[in-house]
């Protein structure tokens, strides 16, 4: 936006950065996000008239992955416009410099993950990012199976399943998507993810050899970020997770393919070194967002 000014954070910065979070997202996951990934380089503000208007972050994700080919990916995070400057164009211009900023620091890939869908339009006209990533997402009431919670089982049948760190969920999770097109998250994402999930009641967890990111909801619901399965484990895998998490309601995401899925995520690839990318199946998946 004309007049806005584009930069990196000065020092003593910091604590408008937490204002303007606090005030657009609300204090859940701010300090461990801060602690995990800030800094100055991988972050954009916008000034308006002296104040800071918006911000927006990077976070080295990891390498998107199609076959044998590996890109270097970063992530922008946490976009945030304060209220009396919204429909100025600023939060695009922060979005357009976060790009070109990764794009500087080593990273072809960009990726976001919109926070509804109308703003897939709005980016993809604004700033040329592209439709990528696609989820398959269940919603399983409480009760649904014959009167039964999800098929419930009793807990203690569930063997198999137990909560485990951040290394072993990313190595479960590597054998899973073998083959397929996603993010191979750096191990830093997924440690951050386990302290969201722990901020919010829920873990990393395994099942036999599936594994699942696990919030609970401010509603009473339970969100299951990302399932990866084998189908035939897949229902039991929920069962477990019902009898540790007892709700009414639960959100299961899940890998699909792009006509069984909604849209996710959206990349800015500046070359193709990826090779062709039209046709995938299963959807390129993304993982964890911290939506």
């Amino acid at each position: 936006m004309s007049g806005s000014v584009l930069r990196n954070p000065s020092a003593g910065e910091k604590p408008q950065l937490y204002s303007i979070w606090d005030t657009v997202f609300g204090s859940t996951g701010r300090d461990s996000f801060f602690d995990c990934f800030y800094n100055d380089d991988l972050c954009v503000l916008a000034e308006l008239e002296g104040a800071v208007a918006a911000v927006g972050y990077l976070v080295p994700t990891g390498e998107i992955l199609h076959g044998s080919i590996s890109v270097p990916c970063a992530m922008i995070y946490s976009v945030a416009t304060l209220p009396v400057y919204r429909g100025m164009g600023i939060g695009t211009a922060v979005v357009r410099e976060l790009i070109q900023v990764a794009n500087k620091l080593g990273f072809p890939a960009v990726v976001l993950c919109p926070t509804n869908d109308d703003l897939f339009g709005f980016y993809s006209t604004r700033t040329g990012m592209r439709d990528f990533f696609y989820i398959g997402e269940r919603i399983v009431k409480h009760g649904q199976a014959g009167g039964d919670p999800v098929g419930l089982k009793q807990f203690k049948e569930f063997k198999e399943f137990k909560e485990v760190s951040a290394n072993e969920y990313l190595l479960l999770r590597e054998h899973l998507l073998d083959g397929s097109v996603h993010i191979k998250q750096d191990i830093k994402i997924l440690e951050y993810q386990a302290m969201l999930c722990n901020e919010l009641g829920g873990g990393l967890f395994r099942f036999g050899d599936s594994c699942a990111a696990v919030e609970l909801q401010e509603d009473g619901g339970v969100w299951i970020k990302e399932l990866l399965s084998s189908a035939p484990d897949a229902d039991d895998f929920i069962s477990a997770i019902a009898a540790r998490f007892p709700a009414d309601e639960y959100t299961v995401r899940f890998p699909s393919n792009r006509n069984e899925g909604r849209r996710f995520g959206m990349l800015e690839l500046q070359d193709e070194t990826l090779g062709d990318l039209s046709n995938i199946t299963p959807a390129p998946w993304y993982g964890m967002a911290f939506d």
